[in-house]
């Protein structure tokens, strides 16, 4: 009689190999790791990747896992290629990398990014994300989740926004509860209120430089050796925008009529009087 021991076994190991290879394939076709790439640092700015604080130079990559560190008068411009976003840190403040992943589906780019702003504030633009992509910064008490804008982001709860919108999960002080808000162009959470307000332009005023500076950094970045265009809007004033005729910036009506158009202004807030700030 015919010994099918030896046959069985000389089946079943090729299909092991192959269930193991195709199970294999299919691992590796899962989530990536993106990286943040430090463009640009002026003045004093270090990091850390759970050891000792060193010190960060522009031209370099960090990963998941690492923190970023300004000084007084310091700050750091980042990239993060993978999703288009643009961030500057402002002086005295600290961000850490928690999460950056991004895997293809189909011709579109999915990707999850969590930023943890311990202190101080910072400045985005981002690039519109494809669904079901999303961008949240984590704060002490609460949580900014970013879509398609530009963005001013405090630790301590108080989030502007200059164009689209941002939503924010907030735990109020004082046992206040926790409320969840959605910001629209040209206005502000305020975390001591909960309410959403008009910004006004002597809030931007000190902003400004930073504002810009961000927004030219989003036109045209290089990293990796790819170059990446991401739309900007136009230079923020901190007097007024433009000449149109809402929130934003918006393009010059016909004629040539008066500014009256800038940050904090909307109807029944006009620009000569601003709103209260955040």
């Amino acid at each position: 009689m015919r010994d099918v021991r030896g046959c069985v076994a000389r089946v079943t190991f090729p299909l092991l190999v192959s269930l193991v290879f195709a199970s294999t394939s299919y691992t590796s076709a899962g989530p990536q790791t993106g990286q943040v790439f430090i463009q640009a640092v002026h003045g004093d700015a270090s990091y850390s990747v759970g050891a000792a604080w060193q010190g960060l130079r522009a031209d370099s990559m960090l990963s998941p896992g690492a923190s970023i560190k300004t000084g007084p008068e310091a700050t750091v411009d980042l990239v993060l290629q993978y999703n288009g976003t643009v961030l500057r840190l402002l002086p005295n403040s600290e961000l850490r990398l928690e999460k950056m992943n991004k895997e293809a589906a189909g011709e579109e780019l999915i990707t999850e990014t969590s930023l943890n702003l311990v202190s101080g504030s910072l400045v985005g633009s981002q690039k519109k994300l494809a669904s079901p992509s999303k961008l949240q910064i984590r704060l002490p008490s609460g949580v900014a989740s970013i879509k398609g804008t530009e963005y001013v982001v405090r630790a301590d709860g108080a989030v502007s926004v200059l164009s689209g919108s941002v939503s924010v999960n907030y735990n109020l002080p004082g046992h206040g509860g926790s409320v969840k808000v959605s910001i629209a162009a040209g206005f502000s959470f305020n975390p001591a209120t909960g309410q959403v307000v008009p910004t006004t332009p002597a809030y931007l005023e000190n902003l400004i430089a930073h504002i810009n500076a961000v927004r030219q950094n989003a036109k045209v970045f290089k990293a990796g050796g790819a170059t990446v265009v991401v739309k900007a809007e136009p230079s923020v004033s901190p007097v007024h925008g433009n000449n149109g005729v809402g929130n934003g910036v918006d393009p010059q009506p016909p004629g040539n009529p008066p500014i009256n158009d800038g940050p904090g202004t909307s109807p029944g807030n006009p620009g000569n009087r601003g709103g209260a700030h955040p």
